[in-house]
């Protein structure tokens, strides 16, 4: 089968290929409906570079698919079907409609993000990495194409495990399994951990609070990149960007440590370390309201989820001293989208109470925007009132049926539920 734009219009497996979305080292995305209920979402299937001839090997991709299907992440682009065509393998995924983070860089052009934008991002990309470790997933080939967005603006980290799914007997001649520029040096010599993972993260890290990769080089090649990587100390961050933050620096400079044993533990580690510079951050109100007192964001106690449910990233609700139950009066002027937009901010630093109180004002001044039950129904889980969560998921679900979060967060709230 050819890999080119003569597949649109084409039937594989269940889904009609409408339109070419791109084309990588291991396979082309297609944008897809199903091809029966045609009412359903597009979805993402990607044709994979490499045909599977033998029982052994089909069944290896299938199994390898089932397994990659089960992880369930908020920041994770699920699965929702696999299967093989004409020796073909192919995934489907939902289809993240916000693009990717390599088109967001392109338009910085070389320019770093906004400490907070960066963080928020490496952090949300960082929990799904987290969260795949520890169902023992590797991604091997993290970088800013493999990181998706979805209609609210989160991170969707992309591509799990296709670098395994494509190690079979006839595919092992595609080598490393990973992009140069983004490859932890043990890659190189074909050795794979979580480690390597948080050595792309930081690269990924790099890039967005530099606005640089952490390694320049002239010719790209294999062999440069390897010495690059094996052999060059990556340039210190705060050459590239002097209002970097000390502990970003220090953080992303141990996580590209040469070896790996100089590295952070894990990539929860990784996160508190390079999420310190917001404990600085003074909180907000709306100008009419009292001001709070500045509080410690707890984005460093929300990186060891329960092994029970993937969504809930902390052990326990934040541990600082709530605000009032309505700390928040209408202010002349602000709209539901503006208290929904604060509650953004505070749900993306940890203060879970304070985003719960905002998203209620949206809610009251918009009682039927989708978004803002949504949103509220997250903030409920990640204070695992989960039964108050899947109300607001299920009240999401009878304004829209089809609202994708909503029903991501529904699912996973009955799962907790279930157990």
């Amino acid at each position: 089968m050819t890999h080119d734009r003569s597949l649109v219009g084409q039937q594989i497996g269940s889904y009609i290929l409408t339109a070419q979305v791109q084309s990588g080292t291991y396979g082309s995305v297609y944008q897809a409906r199903h091809a029966v209920f045609d009412d359903d979402p597009l979805v993402a299937l990607k044709l994979l570079h490499t045909h599977l001839n033998s029982p052994e090997e089909q069944r290896g991709f299938l199994q390898e698919a089932k397994l990659l299907r089960k992880l369930r992440h908020p920041y994770v682009l699920p699965i929702i079907d696999a299967g093989i065509h004409q020796g073909q393998p192919f995934l489907a995924t939902e289809y993240a409609t916000g693009g990717s983070l390599y088109e967001r860089i392109r338009k910085q052009a070389g320019n770093p993000f906004q400490l907070e934008t960066a963080l928020q991002l490496i952090s949300q990309i960082g929990e799904a990495l987290h969260y795949a470790h520890q169902q023992a997933v590797i991604h091997r080939d993290l970088k800013p194409g493999n990181i998706l967005f979805n209609a609210r603006g989160e991170a969707l980290l992309a591509d799990f495990g296709i670098a395994v799914v494509l190690e079979t007997a006839s595919t092992r001649k595609m080598g490393l399994g990973g992009t140069p520029a983004y490859m932890a040096p043990e890659q190189f010599e074909g050795y794979v951990s979580p480690k390597s993972d948080q050595y792309a993260l930081a690269c990924v890290a790099y890039e967005l609070l530099t606005g640089c990769r952490p390694f320049a080089v002239s010719a790209p090649s294999l062999e440069a990149y390897w010495f690059q990587h094996t052999k060059v100390p990556p340039t210190a961050p705060r050459e590239r960007n002097p209002a970097l933050p000390a502990d970003c620096e220090t953080a992303l400079l141990t996580a590209l440590a040469k070896e790996r044993s100089h590295r952070y533990p894990d990539v929860a580690a990784f996160l508190k370390a390079i999420s310190a510079p917001l404990e600085a951050v003074t909180h907000y109100a709306p100008a009419s309201a009292p001001q709070q007192p500045s509080l410690p964001p707890t984005l460093s106690a929300s990186l060891n989820p329960p092994a029970f449910y993937p969504h809930t990233t902390a052990h326990h609700p934040p541990t600082h001293t709530p605000l009032p139950a309505h700390p928040l009066t209408e202010t002349p002027g602000m709209s539901a989208s503006d208290y929904n937009r604060q509650g953004n901010k505070f749900y993306s630093l940890g203060f879970y109470q304070e985003a719960l109180a905002v998203y209620d004002e949206a809610i009251r001044l918009a009682s039927r925007n989708v978004l803002y039950y949504t949103n509220k129904g997250f903030t409920l889980n990640k204070l695992r009132r989960y039964n108050e969560a899947l109300e607001m998921f299920e009240t999401a679900l009878r304004l829209n049926p089809k609202h994708e979060d909503a029903r991501v967060g529904r699912d996973l709230v009955l799962e907790i539920l279930s157990k």
